[in-house]
């Protein structure tokens, strides 16, 4: 398993619940909307107007599939005074209680 991690920086923390989801509702985030796509978090910190998307991918190639669309949309999504970046991992290790 992969994961993409972007890192929004300069959101307005007062606006930080619409920010999100700005950004989820033009993401492909719902399961089976993108292939391989295996799942998305949102993490946000007012205090330093930052969010994070970690998104999860099957493996390397899914996500490397997806780069261009991602690039696309972090684009569309990325308001003035915002900052992007990016960095891709190697998912070592996934626990989480089952919903």
């Amino acid at each position: 398993m992969h994961a993409r991690v972007t890192r929004y920086e300069g959101v307005d923390p007062d606006a930080m619940a619409e920010t999100v989801e700005v950004k989820k509702g033009v993401l492909p985030t719902e399961f089976g909307q993108t292939e391989g796509m295996k799942g998305a978090v949102f993490l946000t910190d007012r205090r330093s107007g930052t969010i994070l998307v970690i998104s999860l991918w099957q493996d390397e190639g899914a996500m490397g599939r997806s780069e261009e669309e991602a690039t696309r949309v972090r684009e569309e999504v990325t308001a003035p005074g915002e900052t992007a970046s990016v960095e891709r991992y190697e998912v070592a290790l996934l626990s989480v209680e089952q919903a």
